[in-house]
């Protein structure tokens, strides 16, 4: 069958259980493997692919992101994922405020790309950075601004739809078409809203933000048939979009933030009663639970939330003017203090204070991701939506369910419209979790349905809600039975929701059930005291990691592939398959899962920035590290992580060598017998290494500095070294630079665990005996860095690794530590600066910024960039040669744009590649500071 549509398609087709495993899960509890993975590459592929399917009887189900949380994306049939390839902006017309794309565009590639023209899309939902619009469209998403600014349908325009029988259709040429000329089916359409429309347009709650089955309000207008809103919300079910055009509008130039904290949270539901009228642009709330979890797990939370609340309201208003902002401002705070509704309130009107308590908002939720244990924060009943005047008894109603139950719960989201995600803490390995699932949502549905509200608000309905669609619209249900019969007549698109009478469908299909069980991997090479089942587990799939603009820094592969396999995810996804018997236990060592994990190039961006922590490198560095033992090591992995051996043997023959390793035709050969690409000229060692330079002792002051100078400084650039020597004792520092080894770096990130544990046990011979009179352990390099602080407690637990962790500082961050002591000249220079991966998600990663900035007269450009995409090694390898430089590219652009005279990069790597794609001298920051010593 794969052969049969690859045939017929451009894009890819993948039938493999690794692939298909990959793809099996979303933002969601639950997990259904496909039978069949297509990326199409264009809307001529979405038709044969569909037509394919409807000949052989097999299922569609459209993907964006994979960010979702009810399940709406995922089947046991064919996954056709946009994200890959159908991703264009195809046209943005600034002077007329709209936008058209592909499904697989994300909202925050639009918003960079509105960055300067005062304009803004405004729905805004939580993962809206890396979600596609296609999957904003088919859930119709909003956000916390959707009380002012409303849904993705409000700002529709036009969009192309293929439909289960491979028609194309137009959204705009449908409306402009009298009705008695259309298709016979649109005209069943058109019928039906017609002869029913009383029933429909009473048949949904007043309220604004319903996302709950479809929208069949408004489909006629001015005797003209108007799907755009019927499509919005259906999750796939009725077409499958592959061109969206939308509405933009101007940005408010102005807003203002109060922050008002209260006792009780009845009191709270009262005060956004008397905030609409004000036309907020959004409030948000966050209750007791929710605080409670985040004071505890992030102490530096605790100066922003005062003590004895019992919850928090964020209340934002936005005006194109700076007067009518704080009017209405103004306003709030009167109301607030004259109906005595909480005297603890603040108005926020700088940057810097709006930012200090929005990042408690952003912080707090993240927080739930990464607490300890088996119980999990689990999307379930969390897109409630009620009338703004029942909040204080859906409070009363939703903490008597839970609480009768004993499930502990955090409740968080958009009071302004009505919108609570109320998120108990369950673990869905426990039958009796499992079995509280439905009862739980039972309750809460009849609990919303008596107050007037819906089951969901502006997630959509999935496999999560799909269940109640029947009770919460019992006089138009058949309707929308016969709307997806006339449009999908064989029940091919994403057939399990929307329209479903399965009342069980919530607790089928679960990532984890009564059915899972998992079983440790053996051997191990790593440390694993959190446990390798559960640091496997914590991925919860939120696609956070898929993100391909500035806002992260992960993951570099993906940024440019845009693959599913890149994504940090999809290891996590692999690796719980393995664990728990998805695939068989030697796919380990198949080509196919190895392949998905050497797509981790070990930049740490994914640790680092992930809301759960899952550290996806270290378990790609264990896959590796059970490959490397079956099958050994290649020649080019054991000749690329021996710097150290090269620049201990490189110096005296260098003259020799030197002259030969240049030519274009040794380095083509060379590139044939080693692997490593001949489009670099390669880093030699230097003449004279740096213990030759500078005494193993200097200074006589204090604080005692241990110099971890790492091999580029050591053999390679031992002007950075000098440096740090010079520097440090300039400000009365005792330097000690004893011999020393690689730190291991490069051998761990290609799972050579036994030479990497080597290092460690030869460093400690060589300098560990003096870590007992040293005051600071310092590096220069941030991937030694990264090793000594992070790494090395991968591979030991010994006391040598703790005081190594304890006393370890980069080399800038000493330098602000002590800056008094500093002294320098006037330094008029323009540099452009590059933060290196490893350095970023280290403690203090601006140090070296705040350093330069000491220089008077400094300029300094520090744009916003992606991984430089040598990531050590890794890029001088031939086969990642191409790729390599394409994740480097958006680097090489800034790095020609800019007018400084100088780059400056704290990582060796970083540096090689940024004078490959510049004429300016590269240097270490602290070369900078040495220049400039007084």
């Amino acid at each position: 069958m794969k052969q049969r549509l690859q045939d017929i398609i451009e894009g890819e087709v993948y039938t493999d259980p690794i692939r298909t495993g990959i793809l099996s899960t979303d933002g969601s509890i639950f997990s259904v493997r496909p039978s069949t993975v297509v990326y199409p590459a264009c809307v001529e592929d979405v038709i044969p692919t569909v037509r394919f399917a409807a000949a052989n009887r097999i299922s569609i189900h459209p993907r964006g992101a994979g960010s979702g949380l009810c399940g709406s994306s995922l089947g046991n049939g064919i996954v056709l994922d946009f994200s890959k390839y159908m991703n264009r902006l195809l046209h943005l017309d600034i002077e007329n405020n709209w936008m058209e794309c592909e499904p697989g565009y994300r909202g925050g590639e639009l918003e960079a790309a509105l960055k300067g023209t005062g304009l803004f899309f405004p729905p805004d939902p939580s993962s809206a950075e890396y979600a596609t619009f296609g999957g904003m469209y088919g859930t119709n998403a909003s956000g916390a601004h959707s009380v002012k600014y409303g849904n993705v349908s409000d700002y529709i325009i036009d969009a192309d739809v293929v439909l289960s029988s491979g028609r194309l259709i137009t959204l705009s040429e449908c409306f402009n078409t009298p009705w008695e000329n259309l298709p016979e089916y649109l005209q069943k359409i058109y019928t039906l809203f017609v002869r029913h429309q009383t029933e429909i347009e009473i048949a949904y709650p007043a309220i604004r933000c319903n996302t709950t089955g479809y929208n069949l309000r408004d489909m006629v207008k001015d005797g003209r048939l108007d799907l755009t809103r019927l499509f919005a919300g259906a999750e796939g079910t009725l077409g499958i979009v592959t061109r969206l055009k939308f509405r933009l509008i101007p940005r408010p130039l102005h807003d203002a933030l109060i922050v008002a904290f209260f006792p009780d949270i009845i009191t709270a539901a009262r005060t956004v009663q008397q905030m609409l009228p004000l036309n907020p642009s959004g409030i948000e709330i966050m209750d007791k639970s929710l605080l409670n979890l985040a004071r505890q797990q992030e102490p530096r939370l605790k100066e922003h939330i005062p003590d004895g609340i019992d919850n928090v309201l964020l209340i934002e208003f936005d005006s194109h003017t700076p007067e009518a902002c704080a009017s209405m401002a103004e306003q709030a705070c009167r109301i607030l203090t004259a109906g005595r509704y909480t005297e603890t309130f603040h108005l926020a009107v700088t940057h810097q204070e709006k930012e200090k308590f929005w990042a408690v908002r952003k912080a707090a939720v993240p927080i739930l991701y990464r607490l300890k244990g088996q119980k999990k924060i689990l999307a379930l009943i969390e897109d409630a939506a009620i009338p703004t005047d029942k909040l204080p008894e859906y409070f009363q109603g939703i903490y008597e369910i839970l609480n009768r139950r004993q499930v502990s719960f955090v409740v968080y989201g958009h009071i302004a419209k009505g919108l609570l995600h109320t998120r108990p803490l369950l673990n869905l390995k426990d039958p009796d979790d499992i079995r509280v699932l439905k009862p739980v949502c039972d309750d809460v549905f009849k609990m919303i349905h008596a107050l007037g509200g819906v089951i969901s608000g502006e997630h959509g309905d999935g496999r999560l809600r799909s269940a109640y669609i029947q009770s919460q619209y019992p006089a138009i249900y058949p309707l929308f039975q016969e709307i997806r019969s006339i449009l999908d007549p064989c029940g091919l698109l994403n057939p399990e929701i929307l329209v479903s009478d399965n009342p069980h469908l919530m607790q089928q299909h679960l990532r984890y059930g009564t059915a899972y069980h998992a079983e440790d991997i053996s051997p191990k090479h790593l440390l694993w005291p959190e446990g390798f089942i559960d640091a496997v587990e914590a991925c919860h799939g939120c696609s956070r990691c898929t993100t391909v603009t500035t806002a992260t820094r992960m993951c570099p592969v993906y940024k440019v592939t845009r693959d599913e396999a890149a994504a940090p995810k999809a290891k996590a996804n692999v690796l719980r398959m393995l664990i728990s018997g998805g695939i068989d236990s030697r796919s380990l060592y198949a080509a196919e899962f190895q392949q998905v994990m050497s797509l981790c190039i070990q930049c740490g961006s994914c640790h680092h920035e992930c809301p759960s922590g899952v550290n996806i490198p270290k378990m790609a560095i264990e896959a590796r590290s059970a490959y490397r033992q079956r099958y050994g090591t290649s020649f080019h992995d054991k000749l690329t992580v021996n710097a150290e051996f090269a620049g201990k043997t490189w110096p005296p023959v260098s003259r020799f060598i030197t002259p030969l390793v240049e030519r274009p035709v040794v380095k083509m050969l060379g590139e044939m017998l080693t692997g490593i690409s001949s489009c670099y000229p390669l880093p030699l060692p230097a003449d004279i290494p740096l213990h030759k330079r500078i005494p193993a002792a200097m200074g006589t002051g204090s604080p005692r500095i241990l110099y971890f100078s790492g091999c580029y400084a050591a053999f390679f650039r031992p002007s950075i070294g000098e440096a740090v020597s010079s520097v440090l004792t300039s400000m009365k520092m005792t330097v000690l630079t004893p011999a020393q080894h690689c730190c291991g770096l490069p051998m761990m990130s290609k799972g050579m665990i036994p030479e990497a544990r080597k290092k460690i046990k030869e460093n400690f011979e060589r300098w560990g005996k003096l870590l007992d009179s040293i005051d600071y352990l310092v590096v220069s390099c941030s991937s030694c860095g990264l090793m000594l602080l992070k790494e090395w407690q991968y591979l030991s637990d010994s006391v040598f690794i703790q005081n190594v962790q304890e006393k370890l500082i980069h080399v800038s961050h000493l330098i602000n530590r002590y800056s008094q002591r500093l002294r320098t000249t006037n330094c008029e220079k323009h540099l452009f600066y590059h933060m290196p991966c490893h350095l970023r998600v280290q403690p203090d990663p601006d140090s070296s910024i705040q350093m330069l900035a000491r220089l008077q007269g400094l300029h300094i450009d520090r744009p916003d960039t992606h991984c430089c995409g040598m990531a050590g090694t890794w890029g001088l390898s031939a086969k990642h040669s191409g790729l390599s430089l394409e994740i480097g590219s958006d680097l090489r652009q800034k790095l020609m744009r800019t007018s400084a005279d100088t780059g400056i990069t704290d990582c060796p790597t970083c540096a090689l590649r940024m004078s490959r794609f510049s004429h300016i001298p590269i240097r270490n920051p602290v070369e900078m500071i040495a220049e400039y010593l007084d």
